[in-house]
């Protein structure tokens, strides 16, 4: 690098920075100048070398405690084009709107969907506003245990780790076996006489995983560079979508529409059934924060993240609320729709408005989403089961934590989580129920987690904030209100997520993520007894943390 390189340049002012400071230890850092001055040519070599790193990042990773080992190839558009394809938010809506439509018809779809975006809104904001603190892949659970009082840190952060880990793995799953029963769906439109079996689908969504392996780990280079068009084909699509129904399917009323409340589900008033309607809403909206676990990959990160982050949740809400309201005008028979052979009533208003051959064009354009959607996804689970095994969370975490050096990624974790979906896969010949129950941990789980996440950066900002990191993406003085908002939503959807979508309730109908959650709970707990004398939290190695600790 040449003495005019302008990065350099940087590294020489934060270097002279370093040395013009008093030598103490400092709320949020803990180096001492001499400390600085010693590593700047670990610093400086990170920076020049094959990691793409930038000085910031540099700089971050080395107050966070952790090597990089991860190659950062994203940069602001990719990163942002990234969460674009793992939400495929139009696109999944599309397949999420029947819980909304039983419980609370299309005028509790609709205002659930607007009250869900400003809750997620308020997650979302003290999200990136972390990811820029501390951008790293563990996101969630580290965040709990950079954050949380000291003495109890360590098991937060572990049941934190644990949770987040087993809703990444349940979402890739879902994702995974939509990909093939979308196939399926294809084949049904066109043949009303086929039945789809179950071991079909399966076998669809084996071919998925290996898609998803292949890429992520044979072609993980090339992930950056096909973001941007996939994420522009997938808009494309929505209006070949959008346009025909507005033209040719049968309309509903505006009092229909936005005063059309129903309780299929039969609950005891329509309020509640409401309430329980709220799953869609909330479903439409996760995924965002993939983007904090692929932080140790994005150049920039501490400002690229949380910027694309936002960006891409903005996006997404004006694709899918147009979608959702273009749908519920051309609902008039909500029970026709729902009964559909296809059960998805947005693929039934399709098939009022389009041809055959044109509901299989743009279905096949839906499926090639989705499936990089699943790529782009397992890129983000695999990075959070790498991050949690590195800090000694997991069983065999030397394993899981490997990185492949030709290649910069964890393979192992890419391997196990694409084995782990299959053997999923596997369950939905036996038991569509039993497979869906699992999966069904995915939104649940990630509440959860947001609540001890955001609490815990909320407790830290009204008892020590003098303690807090610098954020380039900062909340300023609404911090406290927006996160007092988003542990109260999450806290709140959690709940929700908890109910069934019908009474009375028997074995199809019933909720397993209630019960598969404490299930998870205990498992974790019982691996605890083992797992505390090794796990300490990822805030042993951040630099300045032995103050206002308690």
């Amino acid at each position: 690098m040449s003495a005019q390189d302008p990065q350099s340049s940087m590294f020489r002012g934060a270097s002279m920075e370093l040395s013009s400071r008093p030598q103490k230890t400092t709320a949020f850092t803990g180096v001492t100048a001499e400390e600085g001055l010693d590593d700047k040519n670990d610093l400086q070599d990170e920076v020049e070398g094959s990691k793409k790193s930038s000085l910031k990042d540099a700089v971050d990773m080395r107050r966070m405690g952790k090597q990089q080992l991860l190659v950062r190839r994203f940069r602001q558009l990719t990163i942002a084009a990234f969460i674009g394809t793992t939400t495929a938010a139009w696109e999944y809506a599309l397949f999420l709107v029947s819980p909304g439509l039983v419980d609370g018809g299309t005028a509790g779809l609709l205002y659930n969907v607007i009250w869900s975006f400003f809750g997620f809104g308020a997650i979302y904001l003290s999200l990136a506003e972390m990811a820029s603190m501390a951008p790293i892949a563990g996101s969630l659970y580290h965040w709990v245990s950079e954050f949380a009082p000291e003495n109890v840190q360590g098991i937060m952060s572990y049941f934190t780790g644990w949770i987040s880990t087993i809703a990444w793995q349940a979402g890739y799953a879902q994702g995974i076996l939509l990909a093939g029963t979308q196939i399926q769906t294809i084949i049904l439109v066109m043949n009303d006489n086929y039945e789809a079996p179950a071991w079909q689908g399966t076998l669809l969504s084996f071919a998925a995983i290996l898609i998803s392996y292949g890429v992520n780990v044979y072609g993980v280079r090339s992930l950056p560079y096909w973001q941007v068009p996939v994420f522009a084909i997938g808009t494309m699509a929505y209006f070949a979508y959008i346009v025909p129904v507005w033209c040719n399917a049968p309309t509903a009323t505006h009092e229909q529409v936005w005063s059309g409340f129903s309780n299929t589900g039969g609950w005891s008033s329509m309020t509640l059934a409401v309430l329980v309607g709220q799953l869609s809403g909330i479903s439409m909206q996760t995924g965002v924060d993939t983007a904090a676990h692929m932080a140790e990959e994005v150049k920039d990160a501490a400002v690229a993240v949380p910027r694309a982050m936002m960006t891409i949740f903005l996006i997404d809400f004006a694709l899918v609320f147009p979608l959702l309201v273009t749908i519920c005008y051309h609902l008039p028979d909500i029970d026709a729709a729902l009964n559909d052979t296809t059960a998805y009533p947005g693929i039934y208003i399709m098939r009022q408005a389009m041809s055959d051959t044109w509901i299989a064009v743009i279905m096949a354009v839906i499926t090639f989403i989705c499936m990089a959607s699943n790529i782009t996804y397992l890129a983000g689970v695999s990075r959070d089961l790498f991050a949690f095994a590195r800090d000694k969370g997991l069983p065999f975490s030397p394993w899981f934590s490997k990185v492949d050096p030709k290649r910069s990624i964890p393979v192992n974790a890419n391997l196990f989580s694409c084995v782990l979906s299959a053997i999923l896969a596997l369950i939905y010949i036996g038991s569509p129920v039993a497979f869906y129950a699992i999966t069904s941990l995915n939104t649940v789980s990630l509440l959860q987690c947001y609540v001890f996440a955001i609490g815990c950066v909320l407790w830290r900002r009204i008892k020590h904030p003098e303690t807090l990191p610098p954020a380039r993406f900062s909340l300023g003085r609404f911090g406290v209100p927006v996160n007092i908002a988003a542990v109260v939503y999450s806290a709140w959807s959690c709940f929700w997520c908890f109910w069934p979508q019908s009474t009375p309730v028997d074995a199809g109908g019933f909720n397993w993520a209630s019960p598969l959650y404490i299930l998870a709970l205990i498992v974790s707990a019982l691996y605890y007894l083992k797992a505390r004398h090794r796990y300490e939290g990822p805030v042993v190695a951040v630099e300045g943390r032995n103050v206002h600790a308690h």
